[in-house]
């Protein structure tokens, strides 16, 4: 549709600077005393139900807050209600019968439903206006920080879901912006691989422009075809990660000799471009078009949809004209963050992104290929690593080391190295392998200035002994913006 031709509120984007983030520090893991005593505080629940429906409830201290996780299989934020009032935090809620279409007949009903409520006595060194609560995949996690103000009667705590989008509201001052206000870089500056290089030399040529990712040009098409039959995808460090993982380690397994070994690292390096690309994992080339196309469209595409890098091409004709990355999407957040306040602002607890959730970690003593594979496993492009022993964050292992795991003569020996060893002597002081952390008090602005600053777009949310809670990556801050409309790309992602 024909968008109005509005002022442009782009602007340059940030400097990056260094980065300070908070330095790991030593943490007791032995519970701390005080929950002895707030055993002694009769955590007995009160449960009222129609049938056994919440599910059993852990509860967790730490030294600067209560963690209180129960199931709540198949319901969502709108089914539960958390409350505190007078010390006693309060759950609630009800999931309603099944209602069965007409014809229909239950053979066997064991799921029970009805109301539930369940109620817990807090301590009172608690601060119930800092109250987290975040409903997720089946479990309801509920963050009750320490040290309470005296004046506070109660407070109704908001559930929210980490995965929950913008309201739509700045929507339109993305979509007046078209995707043509973007630097394009120079001519022949855009770096294209071809079908036919082989992994080894698309890595070193990755390298040697310090990127990431390159879209695959299919070297059997004219010159003239057009972007759907010209571009394969795009070859990125994860996909190589999961090549690599699949060629070198089939069904879990190393080679059982050194000549063997040296074969299959020959193989790996050695496959070409076109064959590896075609493994699931490498990205799809998704483009908006050059005349038409605005920042919703990319803000969406990345947050939404997972789309790490979203080329632009003219049309007709199919030529890339630019490639719109992570980077570049942060950078103009950043630049612009003062007409943004009402989502920079504010806290990641107020946006659902403070409360712990799932985290997937390697310790300093496990092998590198440990890493990798949780990598592969969890559809992750980095995994943090913490302390053996205290579980403290200590560093961090993404994609970006398979540029010097596939450029060594000893892939093997790299990848069944210890983390600690491969931080301390082979990724050296490399900023890469920093894990950049906040706290889940920092705000939106915050989080978004330190991934410019680091050029690292996952960053680390941990608590006050510096274990990690959770992860923010860029798709998290981009959907906190925006929101999809209805059939805003028609039924692209329906498949």
């Amino acid at each position: 549709h024909n968008r109005p031709h509005l002022p442009v509120f782009f602007a340059p984007y940030a400097t990056p600077h260094s980065q300070h983030h908070r330095p790991p520090s030593r943490t007791n893991i032995h519970r701390d005393s005080s929950m002895a005593s707030f055993n002694e505080m009769a955590l007995a629940a009160q449960q009222s139900s129609h049938g056994p429906f919440l599910g059993p409830v852990d509860i967790i201290e730490s030294r600067d807050a209560i963690v209180f996780k129960v199931d709540t299989p198949g319901l969502t934020k709108n089914d539960v209600k958390v409350r505190i009032s007078e010390g006693t935090l309060m759950i609630s809620g009800e999931r309603a019968q099944e209602k069965l279409t007409e014809g229909s007949s239950f053979h066997r009903m064991e799921r029970s439903f009805g109301k539930f409520n369940r109620s817990f006595k807090l301590p009172d060194t608690v601060d119930i206006l800092k109250v987290a609560a975040n409903c997720d995949h089946g479990v309801l996690i509920i963050s009750v920080p320490k040290k309470v103000p005296d004046a506070v009667v109660g407070k109704d705590v908001t559930i929210v879901s980490g995965e929950e989008e913008g309201d739509g509201s700045l929507n339109g001052d993305f979509e007046n912006v078209p995707i043509s206000v973007f630097p394009t870089p120079a001519l022949g500056k855009l770096i294209v691989v071809d079908s036919d290089m082989s992994i080894l030399d698309a890595v070193k040529l990755l390298s040697k422009h310090h990127i990431l990712a390159a879209p695959v040009r299919d070297v059997t098409k004219p010159a003239d075809a057009s972007w759907s039959e010209k571009y394969l995808g795009f070859l990125d460090m994860v996909g190589i990660v999961l090549h690599m993982l699949e060629t070198l380690h089939p069904d879990g397994k190393e080679p059982e000799d050194f000549d063997k070994e040296i074969e299959t690292v020959d193989a790996f390096r050695q496959t070409k471009v076109a064959d590896a690309v075609r493994y699931p994992r490498f990205s799809q080339f998704i483009p908006v078009e050059h005349e038409k196309g605005n920042l919703l469209d990319a803000m969406l595409l990345c947050g939404q949809h997972g789309i790490r890098r979203v080329p632009v091409v003219k049309t007709p004709g199919g030529d890339l004209t630019n490639i719109i990355t992570q980077s570049a999407l942060v950078q103009t957040l950043a630049a612009n963050l003062d007409r943004f306040q009402k989502v920079g602002k504010k806290t990641l607890i107020e946006l659902g992104l403070g409360s712990p959730s799932a985290v997937f970690t390697v310790t300093t003593e496990d092998p590198l290929k440990k890493a990798f594979h949780l990598i592969k496993e969890k559809d992750v492009s980095a995994i943090p690593v913490v302390d053996a022993v205290t579980g403290a964050i200590r560093g961090n292992i993404s994609a970006r080391d398979v540029r010097l795991i596939v450029n060594s003569n000893k892939i093997y020996k790299l990848l069944n190295m210890p983390i600690r060893v491969y931080l301390d002597v082979v990724a050296g002081d490399s900023q890469e392998n920093s894990a950049i952390t906040c706290l889940p008090t920092d705000t939106m602005e915050t989080v978004v200035n330190r991934m410019v600053q680091s050029r690292i777009h996952r960053i680390y949310v941990v608590d006050a002994e510096n274990k990690p809670l959770r992860v923010v990556a860029l798709r998290n801050v981009l959907r906190k913006f925006v929101k999809e409309p209805a059939g805003y790309f028609g039924h692209f992602f329906d498949h």
